[in-house]
């Protein structure tokens, strides 16, 4: 008599557990698993091409993992992040979102790609005008502009660098 109220507390305490929560991209991302989250997006693309969202989210995974690469796998990561943020934008265009991201893309490495900073002042357009005050679009893309014409010892060890990293990243399989 004792066991069926035994397999009634079971089942009742297994429906009240917490489910394990749920892995899919957008977590990953958040949990700075920016590798995972990559590899989770391009599968969910391979059902779903034509799904921004999920272009989206892994042009951001691959910008992430730009920046936190060693220099001969950071270009290739780079290359694939804006094949998919520019995607994410040709099939959302007014998605302000996916504009941003892709606006900051362009400006944090404008060293990847000859006319990042051409590619940003167009991303800017198409977000429309700002106040121009700090931390606004135009704002930021002047600071950049300004950054690159100075000629400044940062941005130049950035960009050899980076240009360097390119040429082994090529012979890298």
């Amino acid at each position: 008599m004792l066991r069926p109220a035994v397999l009634v507390i079971a089942i009742t305490w297994g429906a009240m557990a917490e489910a394990p929560p749920r892995v899919d991209g957008e977590a990953l991302l958040q949990d700075a698993e920016f590798k995972a989250a990559a590899r989770w997006f391009e599968r969910a693309l391979v059902s779903e091409p034509a799904s921004a969202r999920y272009h989206f989210g892994a042009g951001k995974s691959y910008a992430r993992l730009a920046e936190i690469s060693a220099p001969w796998s950071a270009r290739k990561s780079a290359r694939k992040a804006q094949f998919h943020l520019e995607a994410a934008v040709r099939l959302e265009p007014k998605n302000r979102k996916f504009l941003m991201e892709l606006f900051e893309f362009y400006i944090d490495s404008p060293e990847w790609f000859d006319g990042g900073l051409d590619r940003a002042k167009a991303a800017l357009e198409r977000l429309g005008p700002d106040d121009g005050g700090p931390g606004a679009p135009s704002r930021i893309l002047a600071e950049a502009r300004n950054e690159c014409r100075s000629g400044g010892w940062g941005w130049a060890i950035r960009k050899t660098v980076l240009r360097s990293s390119g040429l082994v990243g090529s012979l890298a399989p």
